[in-house]
């Protein structure tokens, strides 16, 4: 049976497409460095991108509602039926925009915890330490001489002068946070929105 010119090139084009792995193995190893921080400057303007955008939408959900619970508990009479109506109905709006606020947000940190693990991998092969020291000591917040070591010892996988740096970055007082080991930004924006929910009930059940 003879192969026509059209279904030989679609058979070489496909002998030729390599998987993602193999594609990366052919990076020549003294240009891979290069590579590498190409992909930490992305990461790190993603992670940068990924920041701006919990600030700013935070900034602009919580001034609003500030101001429109200023204004209705400062101006609307208490007890009067369209007070509460119009309360309620702002209450609801404030609400669901909290909530999908709140949603947004699980899906943001979700994809910085994932950058952030990529440029600690990268940070491991190229020998860099902030992104690595940042997270460990984000982990490792209040935590005893003993448990430091522990987790020093599983993040350096095998490499004793980075296991013996974090180790060490961990113990110095610069390391040291009088914060509790709970107590994090991504905490502190994930309550917001309750609070923002709990602030709306607390104004209309004044106001009856």
């Amino acid at each position: 049976m003879t192969t026509g010119p059209r279904e030989t090139g679609a058979r070489t084009a496909r002998e030729e497409t390599l998987p993602g792995e193999t594609v990366a193995m052919r990076v020549p190893p003294r240009s891979r460095w290069q590579v590498l921080l190409i992909e930490y400057e992305l990461l790190d303007s993603f992670n940068a991108d990924i920041q701006s955008r919990v600030w700013m939408s935070g900034l602009v959900l919580v001034g609003l509602s500030m101001v429109g619970l200023v204004f209705m508990a400062t101006t609307l009479k208490s007890g009067g039926e369209e007070t509460l109506t119009v309360i309620g109905l702002l209450g609801i709006v404030s609400t669901l925009l909290s909530l999908g606020w709140w949603i947004l947000l699980r899906r943001l940190f979700t994809s910085q915890r994932i950058t952030e693990y990529r440029r600690n991998e990268i940070e491991r092969e190229l020998g860099l330490r902030s992104g690595l020291y940042l997270t460990f000591l984000r982990d490792t917040r209040r935590a005893d001489a003993r448990r430091v070591s522990n987790l020093a010892r599983q993040v350096s996988e095998g490499d004793e002068d980075l296991e013996s740096n974090l180790t060490n970055v961990a113990l110095s007082p610069a390391g040291q946070s009088w914060l509790p080991g709970f107590i994090s930004d991504r905490l502190v924006w994930s309550l917001v929105p309750w609070l923002l929910i709990g602030t709306w009930i607390g104004l209309y059940l004044l106001k009856q």
